[in-house]
């Protein structure tokens, strides 16, 4: 008996697919092979959303459909290309679109749940477009979110200003779904007055965090972490080239949390003190990802820093 594309399990099918779509020259040919490659290629498209340019998301919230899929994932990925202050209200109205259809299907929600929401651009400090930014992103209820620079690892770069910093802390406190948050290339803000605010507002069920490439990061606010928010769920947090000042200053080393920590709850509550020190030498790991070619803060040897 010979077997054929038929008789391919949908599972493998969507594998063979993604993976065609995903790194395919000509990601479309995939759908031409017969009718079973075009309906599973097209509930894949649906189902994961990934935008390259400013252009696509303008007309895929035009068209507003969603082929009756529930909607997965969400990426905006514009390495290589300048990031319009008009992204955000494609975006925004990308999203209320699907939104607005699955209520019209009985399927209504206020957020959408999403598995996986990841950006992959620059934000910047003159965008008069906040508020847009706000909107958009608390239209979804991802389960994992992510924000990186678009510039190459070894390009230490700023794509994450202080304003959307801001922002997204707000956004954090409104995804019931949110576990696992990456941001990078991120610049915070340098008023010493937010230097002992919590990083993070109060997320119950956050599991993992990741900040890399991040400048003018406080070590009181990562303290403040976990001496003001309790978050038992959280399991990781990982702070990867990250800078108390500019990337020519040090980088933070678990000992500054420490510090931070002691000069926070010490000696008030002694007790909770080695609790939360405990904890934090448990989870927290401080590490050297780029290295410099000369100056800075250059670390020989382990990529933890202690």
């Amino acid at each position: 008996m010979h077997a054929t594309l038929d008789d391919l399990p949908h599972e493998i099918l969507l594998l063979i697919i993604a993976y065609a779509l995903s790194f395919g020259s000509v990601p479309s040919n995939i759908l031409c092979v017969n009718h079973q490659f075009h309906n599973a290629g097209v509930e894949w498209l649906y189902r994961n959303l990934y935008f390259r340019s400013p252009e696509q998301l303008r007309l895929f919230a035009q068209m507003g459909e969603n082929a009756g899929v529930v909607l997965r994932s969400v990426t905006v990925d514009l390495t290589g290309k300048f990031t319009r202050s008009d992204i955000w209200q494609h975006l925004r109205e990308a999203l209320c679109r699907y939104r607005d259809r699955t209520e019209k299907l009985g399927q209504g929600q206020k957020q959408i749940p999403l598995e996986v929401l990841c950006l992959r651009l620059h934000s910047y400090s003159r965008d008069t477009s906040h508020h847009v930014f706000e909107e958009a992103l608390s239209v979804a209820n991802p389960r994992v979110f992510r924000w990186t620079g678009p510039d190459p690892d070894h390009h230490f770069s700023t794509a994450v200003r202080a304003f959307s910093k801001s922002a997204l802390c707000r956004i954090f406190g409104t995804w019931s779904n949110i576990q696992d948050i990456t941001v990078t290339n991120i610049t915070f803000s340098v008023d010493s007055d937010n230097s002992v605010m919590p990083l993070l507002p109060e997320i119950p069920g956050l599991r993992t965090l990741y900040v890399g490439q991040a400048t003018f990061l406080s070590a009181g606010s990562v303290a403040a972490v976990f001496c003001v928010n309790r978050m038992a769920s959280l399991e990781r947090v990982r702070l990867v080239d990250t800078y108390c000042e500019s990337i020519w200053g040090s980088r933070i080393r678990r000992s500054d949390i420490e510090k931070a920590v002691q000069i926070i709850m010490f000696p008030q509550d002694v007790v909770q003190y080695e609790g939360v020190l405990s904890r934090i030498r448990k989870i927290l790991t401080c590490e050297k990802k780029t290295e410099r070619i000369i100056g800075g803060d250059r670390v020989e040897g382990s990529v933890f820093l202690v």
